[in-house]
């Protein structure tokens, strides 16, 4: 019988080889508990269940930023792009700003404009415009462009 996928990645945390010294300590604070563990299961299997991506996708875009990860970089782009739709726009568009991604920045971009109505009577509209004029500056220009055309 073949082993989960779950069952191999706790298999791996536990031999002795991947332990540290019991004096040595790594500490990713801007991780919860569940998130480290899909953020080291991804580490070690390359790839993640399409659920716990959808769950985790923000911290491990950051991650993947932070510590300079290239196919983390990568399969976060790819996953993200497929998940973009009017509930997350926003919060991709912030994500592609702390994380330079051009390619999510113009996605987030074309959702919110094509999408305008419903994310503007959204409950996190609001406080993403308050926390980001920046960004909504760009967004009015982005739909200015669009209807010009």
């Amino acid at each position: 019988m073949q082993a989960t996928r779950s069952e191999v990645f706790k298999n791996i945390l536990s031999t002795d080889t991947c332990k540290a010294a019991p004096t040595d300590t790594i500490c990713l604070p801007e991780f919860s508990h569940e998130e480290l563990e899909t953020f080291l299961e991804f580490l070690y299997c390359g790839n993640l269940a399409k659920e716990k991506f959808e769950m985790h996708y923000y911290c491990l875009a950051l991650a993947a930023h932070k510590y300079a990860i290239p196919h983390l970089e990568k399969f976060c782009e790819e996953q993200i792009l497929k998940l973009l739709d009017s509930s997350n726009a926003l919060k991709v568009l912030e994500l592609s700003e702390i994380c330079s991604n051009e390619t999510l920045r113009v996605a987030a971009m074309e959702t919110i404009v094509n999408h305008h109505t419903e994310i503007i009577g959204s409950a996190s509209f609001m406080e993403f415009a308050t926390e980001n004029p920046h960004l909504m500056v760009h967004i009015l220009a982005h739909s200015c462009k669009k209807r010009k055309t």
